[in-house]
């Protein structure tokens, strides 16, 4: 028996909604809200604080949109150190996201243009009076729109992102804006190494 006002279950009263025109719901990996929880569980973190995971606070939210690039750079902190998550979202796919832990290198005003080879010099951690050196070569140049968000608001720069990468494994990804650079360091962690609490973010007012 066909329900009154209804057909296979839909009303033929009133407006229908489409359901393609629905907003999709956020994906956990992208947008996580300032103040979540972050825990990580990799090897590097394991080595430099001991515990199995550690957790961290969500304070500054970096996204880049640039020509195949949709990249966010979660920087969490401790009540010691501050950390990288990183996520970057894989071009032809409509869902596939890589997961990196870096930190932040440096910051400076740059001088000369950024070379195409560099070296950095990293503590030797068997030997505190020797240092350990890792050449970067790079292998791209994207401008992008970036997006900072914190607990102060948000802004919107244009940059220029310049990857590079040493071995298999290790990379480097330094922001370029106006006069100013950020040097990365980081490396790729897997999805089961980090676990996310997203803070709780009230629904705009309604006028």
């Amino acid at each position: 028996m066909a329900l009154f006002g209804r057909k296979n279950g839909r009303s033929l009263f009133g407006k229908q909604k489409d359901a393609d025109a629905r907003k999709p719901e956020r994906h956990e990996l992208v947008d996580i809200p300032i103040d979540s929880m972050i825990e990580l569980s990799d090897i590097t973190t394991y080595e430099e604080t001991g515990d199995t995971s550690h957790a961290f606070k969500l304070v500054t939210r970096k996204k880049y949109e640039g020509e195949a690039l949709r990249r966010y750079m979660y920087h969490i902190r401790d009540a010691e150190e501050e950390v990288v998550v990183g996520v970057d979202h894989v071009a032809g796919t409509k869902e596939d996201y890589e997961i990196s832990r870096w930190i932040v290198d440096d910051e400076c005003e740059i001088g000369d243009p950024l070379p195409d080879e560099m070296t950095l010099y990293f503590p030797d951690p068997d030997n505190e009076h020797e240092d350990i050196a890792v050449e970067y070569s790079r292998q791209d140049v994207v401008p992008a729109t970036l997006t900072v968000t914190d607990a102060e608001g948000e802004g919107k720069f244009e940059v220029e992102i310049h990857e590079y990468i040493a071995g298999d494994d290790e990379f480097m990804s330094i922001e370029l804006c106006g006069d100013w650079l950020t040097f990365y360091v980081g490396t790729m962690i897997s999805r089961a190494d980090i676990e996310i609490y997203p803070a709780y973010e009230s629904e705009p007012s309604r006028k």
